[in-house]
Parts: structure tokens; C-alpha cells; sequence
């Protein structure tokens, strides 16, 4: 009890957000198909998810400088919750296209927001370390009983059910951040003149602030595509194999679990390898797994496989965020993390419709292939030398 109760309330809230939004992404691909959206139109509704948060991701970021990170937290927990009920409440093609506009923009708000309370007070790099690995903690934790829940449900009581039924997690998250809005009153009065204006992220102001911020926002966007690409595609692949919907819940939910468990040995292997050694190795990694991929059938090997490429995207992401943080300016962390949560939709709008292409000539085997390939060659793009961070921090 009293390790609970020394655990910070926004990794807890966290967790029970993530758990619903991040749940319900594995049966969007198997409720399209149920409802006649075939695979090449699915890169278009994986697409809407990003869009509002492309526009006003780094505008966001921004006014969180300005004002702090409570409301933000309170209201992306409110509009996530209500993206995820809306298909229980409008069946078919409209109730999923505008829940996953709804959703994609209560999460990006929310995620912008615990990111960036999460990395701003630490008073060395390594403390910043600590306190994302603790965040993200919750990020898998969320990511991997999310789609147990919702692949059972999904199965058993219906596709609408399981939205509504993950749309409670999103909403109790509420309740552990509505104290974070006390904050915010005293928040502006402590910040420098410089961040007492919001406004879009100018990109060649941005990457000025470090010469290695471009390759800091490459590594968010491998590692997004990669997670995003094999939870909207994978589905498709296992339903081809005659895999059920619960099954394929658990198998998505193992493949968050490698997240879960390199979490554990984050710390340690940063100190041993270097931190910019295990981004590059981790991607590499990931990339050499979904060359797997399309060559495995059982569901043995698919559960080897999947846990990989968790593995290797897991262990990349909250280092991503620390180093995007490290080489910001204290006063402007929002509105950069902003603007790199505005790119990674960029990737999450882009990605899906170049890759309906590839469905339409290779089948969803080749979206494993290519993204291999763009994985593997990214990790050689992407090298930060650590004492650039220790000197920017």
C-alpha cells in the first residue's frame, strides 16, 4: 500500500487514460472490416485520428507554456472519453470516423501535457530520466491491458460495447489529474516574459534551438509510425490467418508488454550502452523484427515476433522525449514538445495513406516489409552525441 501511495497521481492517471484510448486502437482495423471499410480505406480513418492534433499540436504546446498543464490534462481526459463513446452512441461508418477524430485530439492534448509536466521540473538529466521512465511506466502499462480488455470484449459482447466499456478508464483519469489544476494559477506568474504569448511553432526557430533537434523529432516519428503501422495493420494480417478478435487483443497486448519490460531495464542500460547507442540499436531492432513478420503464421511466432518489435520501439520511446526536452530551452519546453507531437501526427496523417498504396499492390504483408526498411535505414539517420544533451541541459 505504501508503494501505491508513493506513486505521483499523473503516471496513475496515465495508465487509466492510455489504457482506454490505447485499448481500443487494435479493434478500429477489425470494426472497419466489420462495417465495409476495406484495408486500403483504412489508412484514411488511421489518418483522421491525427489530424486536429497536426493543426493545433505545437499552438497547444504553447499555451501550456503560458498557463501550465492541469486543464490540459482534465479536458484531453474528457474529450478522449467522449471520442471513445461516440461509435456505442452513432453505429457505423460516421460514429468511428468522428470518434477517431475526437479521441485522436483528447489524447494528443493529454499526452502533450503529462509529457511535458513530466520532464520540465527535473533538476539534473538523469532525474529527467527517472521521471519519464516512471510516466511511460504507466504509458505501457495502459498500452498493454488496454488491448486484452477490449479483444475479449470485442469478441464476447461486441465492438460498440468495447468502446464504451474502455471509455470508463479515460474518464476515471480525471480524477487523478482535476488536483494538477490548482497549479496552474500560481503557473504564470513564475514563468519568464518570453512564454507570456501562445503561437504556432515557427520550425525554423525551433530546430535553431539545437542543431540535433531535427534527428531528436526523426526518433519519435520511426518509433510512432512503427507502433502505429503494426497496431493498425497487424489485425488485418492475423484476421487473414483465421486468428479471432481475443486473440489478437492478447497478442497486441504482449506486444506492449516488451514495452513494460524494457521499462524495467531502461536506467540500467542507458548507464551501460549510452543513451545514444541504445535509440540507434533499438530501432535497428525493431526494424530487423518486422522483416519477420510477414513469414510467420503461428501464433506461437507471431507472439515471439510482436514482443520483438515492443521490445525495440519500447525501449526507444521515452528517451525520445527526454532527449527532445534536453535540448529545448527551460522556458519553451511546451511549445517544442508541441510542435514534435505536431510532426508525429504529420507521420500518423502521411504514413497511413502512402501505405494504402503499398496494400493495394503487395497485401498487408508488404506494409511489414516496408516498414522494416524504413526502421533500419532511419536508425543510421539518427545519431546524437550524449554529451550534446549533458550540455544542453
Amino acid at each position: 500500500m505504501r508503494r501505491f501511495q508513493s506513486i505521483p497521481p499523473l503516471p496513475i492517471a496515465t495508465f487509466f487514460f492510455v489504457m482506454g484510448i490505447t485499448g481500443t486502437r487494435p479493434i478500429v482495423p477489425l470494426y472497419s472490416i466489420d462495417i465495409g471499410i476495406s484495408p486500403e480505406e483504412l489508412g484514411i480513418l488511421v489518418a483522421v485520428f491525427a489530424l486536429v492534433p497536426l493543426l493545433l499540436a505545437s499552438f497547444a504546446g504553447s499555451l501550456m507554456d503560458r498557463h501550465g498543464m492541469g486543464r490540459a490534462l482534465v479536458l484531453g481526459a474528457i474529450v478522449g472519453a467522449i471520442g471513445l463513446v461516440l461509435p456505442f452512441i452513432v453505429s457505423g461508418k460516421p460514429g468511428l470516423y468522428t470518434s477517431q477524430l475526437v479521441a485522436g485530439t483528447g489524447f494528443t492534448i493529454f499526452i502533450l501535457a503529462a509529457q511535458n509536466q513530466s520532464g520540465r521540473y527535473a533538476t539534473s538529466p538523469w532525474a529527467r530520466e527517472q521521471s519519464m521512465a516512471v510516466f511511460s511506466m504507466g504509458v505501457a502499462m495502459g498500452s498493454l491491458i488496454g488491448p486484452f480488455i477490449s479483444g475479449f470484449v470485442a469478441q464476447y459482447l461486441g465492438y460498440d460495447w468495447a468502446f464504451l466499456i474502455l471509455a470508463l478508464p479515460a474518464l476515471l483519469s480525471t480524477g487523478f489529474v482535476i488536483p494538477l489544476m490548482a497549479q496552474d494559477k500560481n503557473y504564470n506568474a513564475g514563468q519568464p516574459a518570453s512564454t507570456q504569448s501562445a503561437s504556432f511553432g515557427n520550425p525554423r526557430k525551433i530546430f535553431r534551438y539545437h542543431r540535433y533537434m531535427f534527428r531528436a523529432f526523426l526518433v519519435s516519428s520511426l518509433i510512432l509510425m512503427g507502433k502505429d503501422m503494426f497496431v493498425a495493420y497487424f489485425p488485418l494480417y492475423a484476421l487473414s490467418l483465421g486468428i479471432s478478435a481475443a486473440w489478437i487483443g492478447i497478442i497486441i497486448g504482449l506486444h506492449n508488454a516488451g514495452g513494460v519490460v524494457v521499462r524495467f531495464l531502461l536506467l540500467p542500460i542507458v548507464r551501460l550502452v549510452g543513451k545514444n547507442k541504445v535509440i540507434i540499436l533499438s530501432i535497428a531492432f525493431a526494424g530487423i523484427s518486422f522483416f519477420a513478420l510477414p513469414f510467420t503464421e503461428s501464433v506461437a511466432g507471431l507472439i515471439i515476433v510482436s514482443v520483438a518489435i515492443g521490445l525495440g520501439l519500447g525501449l526507444g520511446q521515452p528517451l525520445s522525449i527526454t532527449r527532445t526536452i534536453a535540448l529545448s530551452p527551460p522556458s519553451k519546453v511546451g511549445e517544442v514538445l508541441g510542435f514534435r507531437l505536431a510532426c508525429n501526427r504529420l507521420t500518423q496523417v502521411l504514413t497511413p495513406l502512402a501505405i494504402s498504396g503499398v496494400v493495394v499492390l503487395t497485401g498487408v504483408s508488404g506494409v511489414f516489409v516496408l516498414l522494416g526498411l524504413v526502421l533500419t535505414y532511419g536508425s543510421t539517420r539518427i545519431s546524437v552525441p550524449d554529451d550534446e544533451e549533458e550540455r544542453a541541459a
